[in-house]
């Protein structure tokens, strides 16, 4: 049997999610990925409170959608590429070296940092189109775990950057 265990990931949202907004996990709202699956030894509200005191010291971070690209094991999953700008990057690096203080433990590794890859998967309800122009202004802590049920999700805080 498969055991599951409490993971979060960070995200930006495109379209407007209220804390506590719960969908299933092959049901994404629009978002850009932030920082990917992991676990971490704070709860809910340490997490919060130290991402919180890094995103109120930044402005938006803005950047542009380019190509579709497929990921996934077998290329299933259509995704949009953004634009890996340099502060983009920095914001992906300064909210890992924030998460590493409470013994981050990624899922997969290759994807942070160095291996960051910033996209949008393209959703049955919608997606970001080449050229568009994406602000990161506002980041959310998903539960991918919440009430125990491994197929949900769970908005659980948004933190907003500073506004410029």
């Amino acid at each position: 049997m498969q055991q599951f265990t409490q993971k979060y990931a960070i995200i930006q949202l495109f379209e407007d999610m209220p804390v506590g907004t719960q969908f299933s996990s092959n049901n994404w709202p629009l978002h850009a990925t932030v920082v990917d699956t992991f676990a971490i030894n704070w709860d809910v509200s340490e997490m919060t409170t130290k991402l919180d005191r890094l995103l109120t010291t930044y402005a938006p971070v803005r950047t542009i959608v380019g190509d579709d690209r497929f990921f996934g094991d077998q290329g299933q999953t259509r995704v949009a590429l953004l634009e890996k700008t340099d502060d983009l990057a920095k914001l992906h690096n300064d909210v890992i070296d924030v998460l590493e203080q409470g013994d981050w433990r990624p899922n997969d590794p290759q994807f942070a940092k160095e291996g960051f890859l910033p996209h949008a998967t393209v959703q049955s309800h919608g997606r970001l189109n080449k050229g568009d122009v994406v602000t990161f202004k506002a980041l959310s802590i998903v539960d991918f775990f919440p009430d125990g049920d491994p197929y949900q999700r769970k908005i659980l805080a948004t933190i907003h950057v500073l506004e410029t």
